[in-house]
């Protein structure tokens, strides 16, 4: 079931990275990917921080 799971993760990503690249161009698609990732930045401060 987990396999599923990902796989239909991974599935809605590709449909969705293809909808802004066609709505809104590369350029979004690259700005939104990178602020999502330091948007994960803080947790992994506080997941460290408390080890």
């Amino acid at each position: 079931m987990v396999d599923v799971s990902i796989a239909i993760a991974g599935a809605t990503g590709g449909l969705s990275s293809g909808l802004v690249v066609s709505a809104a161009g590369y350029p979004v698609l690259a700005l939104t990917g990178g602020i999502l990732a330091l948007a994960v930045l803080p947790a992994f401060a506080v997941s460290a921080s408390r080890r």
